[in-house]
């Protein structure tokens, strides 16, 4: 069974936007004051995610090691 999983968690045109208010702390526009709503609300279970996702490897790893 082939699981398939998100590669981004940003669209490119978010991490441009992003970058740029993060550079020059600009104004806050619609798409940044939704982006960071958005971030808020998701930020929790992305970082819950990578960090199952890193033990996950880490366990892998250690057990391949042996093998």
């Amino acid at each position: 069974m082939m699981i398939n999983m998100y590669t981004r968690i940003l669209t490119a045109l978010e991490r441009k936007q992003a970058k740029s208010y993060v550079k020059q702390d600009g104004e806050k526009t619609l798409n940044i004051q939704v982006l960071v709503s958005r971030a808020k609300t998701l930020l929790p279970q992305i970082k819950q995610d990578l960090e199952l996702l890193e033990r996950l490897v880490q366990t892998y790893d250690s057990h391949v090691k042996k093998d």
